[in-house]
């Protein structure tokens, strides 16, 4: 028991030391100066919650907007290099009598295109963006712009400098009311950049940001039609894997298959309702219309419905980790397109509004969107009645630090891929594929991703590949978690799939000051989760024993005990009885005299 006291005595004084360290970069204010800011960046920029993005110029490209009826005049000797056959104004927007780009009627269109001087001079071009590098991604400036009020009451203000520089308000988000879509054209005063930071630096508005478009990132693609062994659920050595470096799935089936009531919506290109080894939700939705039902844009997103609620026992097909829990198809092109970002927040917004519980997102973007962080804050605070929807994200596949929106707020569960061995995904692990898990500080739990048997739009694959296969694996085991305690909130749901997850593989585990929930690793997170472990944790009782200065005998019992910030004083006895596990995070102080003992 001394040596225990020794080493939680030096977690102790570790967190007090970083504690300072944080207090003393913390103590400068969040709001300062913009135009001082400005004064870092000699290139062109756009604002995102409050920080300068730089962007780097990229010559002889341009996203170019006319209308329909005018495509052939535009056009004529143009270099297209990405076309937008569907190219409109922004869903959910009324646009005004008198826009100028609405151009008597005709819907829009836009290319993106070489540039050409011939597109200077052509009166049909309503609008030009360039092209730019951020992260060494390109990305296209759009006509698009957004503004975020910072009252309700404020609209006078966005009406008065929109007038002023010649841009038009074409709508306010239905589902969150301070933030409107503005549109730019040639007799604008500045493009949708130039207007974005105009706004913002008014500090007239709390955010405002323009439409960059660019190509954004699936975690995994579909290519085969085959079904196989699903070693992510059961894993007995297939594809030269390692026994036993699974989910626990089949323990956990043995407890619950899930229930009707706790819905997963999957964020991605759609599902295919009619497929008939998918639990289908009767409600679905379509973020590129604003209409029910959803749409198949790709096979991505069928493939993801399937690793979370395919159908179990009907001779058919593979096995879903949640099979009774069904799935919300909220479907986005997730491919170059203009407003995109606004869309897939519309889908958030529409999932936990219809009773999403789980919300499962297998993409990145390459561009960093403050609508897109709203959306996602939101669900994650007011769905399931104020509850809130746990929500689930890819990592990446680049092999490098976490992608975003997943790295975006730390009540995202960030979710890595493992190989059938238990190592990361690698270019060197088992597998022999030459791609990499994304990971580093965000990252939460790792699961399966590594030629993952699902469904597909016409069957099945059995080469599901990615952290884009890893995340519903995650959201999976999240609603099997709420299929047996409905009443767990978000943060708590997090917490049980976090403090479950199975220590895997050689790396070293170790205990953070951020990291609450056990031992952490930059590489695996909290581990491999376990679907059996973190059902038996929601049905258990979860007793936290948290703040308390122990002076008198005292013994706490559970199946599970959570203890943090304990101090066991001189001829004081602290005695935890459990029956499946502790966590203790630090600071834990036994003092000279006091004793702490752990029987199960």
């Amino acid at each position: 028991m001394k040596k225990l006291a020794c080493i939680i005595s030096v977690f102790c004084l570790c967190f007090l030391i970083m504690s300072c360290s944080d207090i003393i970069e913390g103590s400068f204010s969040s709001r300062h100066s913009k135009m001082a800011t400005r004064a870092g960046i000699s290139g062109p920029y756009y604002w995102y919650r409050g920080q300068q993005i730089p962007l780097n110029n990229v010559e002889g490209k341009k996203y170019i907007l006319f209308s329909k009826s005018d495509a052939s005049n535009v056009l004529q000797g143009v270099d297209i290099l990405t076309y937008g056959e569907n190219g409109t104004s922004p869903k959910n927007v009324t646009l005004s009598s008198n826009l100028e780009i609405k151009k008597q009627q005709n819907p829009l269109q836009w290319v993106i295109a070489e540039d050409d001087d011939a597109l200077d001079k052509n009166d049909n071009v309503l609008y030009k963006g360039a092209c730019f590098r951020t992260n060494n991604k390109e990305v296209f400036l759009g006509h698009l712009f957004y503004v975020k009020l910072r009252d309700i009451n404020d609209f006078s203000k966005l009406k008065k400098v929109a007038t002023e520089n010649g841009v038009e308000i074409v709508g306010n988000n239905k589902y969150m009311p301070l933030w409107y879509t503005l549109a730019c054209s040639k007799k604008s005063k500045g493009d949708a950049l130039e207007m974005a930071n105009t706004f913002y630096e008014s500090d007239l508005f709390a955010a405002c940001q323009p439409d960059l478009i660019c190509e954004d990132e699936l975690y995994g693609d579909v290519n085969d039609q085959y079904f196989s062994l699903q070693w992510g659920l059961n894993n007995t050595g297939q594809n030269g894997g390692t026994n036993g470096i699974d989910i626990n799935f089949l323990k956990a089936r043995d407890l619950t298959k899930g229930d009707k009531n706790i819905i997963v919506a999957v964020l991605d290109q759609g599902v295919n309702l009619s497929h008939p080894d998918i639990n289908v939700y009767s409600k679905s939705y379509d973020t590129e219309t604003g209409t029910s039902p959803s749409q198949v844009r790709g096979g991505h997103g069928t493939s993801c419905a399937g690793i979370i609620s395919a159908k179990t026992n009907n001779n058919m097909g593979i096995a879903g980790i949640a099979p009774d829990c069904p799935v919300m198809s909220i479907s986005n092109s997730l491919s170059v397109d203009p407003d995109s970002r606004q869309k897939r927040a519309d889908g958030f917004n529409y999932a936990w509004r219809n009773g999403a519980a789980v919300i499962s997102n297998s993409w990145g973007s390459r561009v960093k969107f403050q609508m897109l962080d709203d959306a996602i804050s939101e669900a994650l605070t007011k769905g399931r009645n104020g509850l809130g929807c746990v929500i689930t994200f890819a990592t990446g596949n680049d092999n490098s630090s976490v992608g975003y929106p997943a790295n975006s707020n730390p009540k995202i569960l960030a979710v890595g891929a493992i190989s059938p061995c238990g190592e990361r995904k690698s270019p060197s692990s088992c597998d022999g594929e030459g791609w990499g898990s994304n990971y580093g500080d965000e990252i939460d739990v790792v699961a399966p991703g590594v030629k993952i048997p699902t469904t597909s739009n016409t069957g099945y694959t059995m080469t599901f590949n990615g952290t884009s296969s890893a995340c519903p694996h995650v959201a999976g085991i999240a609603a099997l978690v709420l299929s047996v305690n409905p009443s767990l909130t978000q943060s708590q749901v997090n917490d049980i799939i976090e403090q479950t997850a199975q220590k895997i593989g050689t790396y070293s585990y170790i205990q953070k000051i951020d990291r609450k929930n056990g031992t952490w690793n930059k590489e695996m997170g909290y581990g491999l989760c376990n679907a059996y472990a973190a059902v038996i944790a929601a049905k258990s009782n979860i007793v936290k024993f948290y703040d308390k200065n122990v002076s008198t005998n005292t013994t706490v019992s559970g199946q599970i005990i959570l203890a943090q910030n304990v101090n066991v004083n001189s001829g004081a006895n602290l005695q935890f009885n459990i029956t499946n596990s502790v966590t203790i995070t630090p600071v834990f102080y036994i003092a000279k005299g006091g004793v702490f003992k752990i029987s199960k």
